[in-house]
């Protein structure tokens, strides 16, 4: 079944790291497997995608409700989070 994942892009900490890009990869590589797209109030959501620019927040959208929060803080952690929503 397809899955609902919520995507947020937090700070931009980090100006080497293109979150927007990061979020094309992911998105495209699990596109027959999950419907990403901003949060809508009231909605309930198998993940929430946080891609930040760095480790330091510890806020994580609360107030959204989701089974899971994936965290993508670097280039490097998007083959896990492909694998995370692939697998959910």
């Amino acid at each position: 079944p397809m899955r609902k994942v919520a995507v947020k892009f937090c700070g931009g900490c980090n100006p080497g790291y293109d979150r927007g890009a990061a979020y094309q990869k992911i998105r495209e590589a699990v596109a027959d497997r999950a419907q990403i797209s901003l949060p809508a109030e009231g909605e309930s959501y198998d993940a929430l995608l946080i891609i930040r620019g760095c480790t330091g927040c510890p806020y994580l959208y609360e107030e959204i409700d989701a089974n899971e929060r994936i965290l993508c803080v670097k280039r490097d952690d998007i083959p896990e989070v492909i694998e995370k929503i692939r697998n959910l």
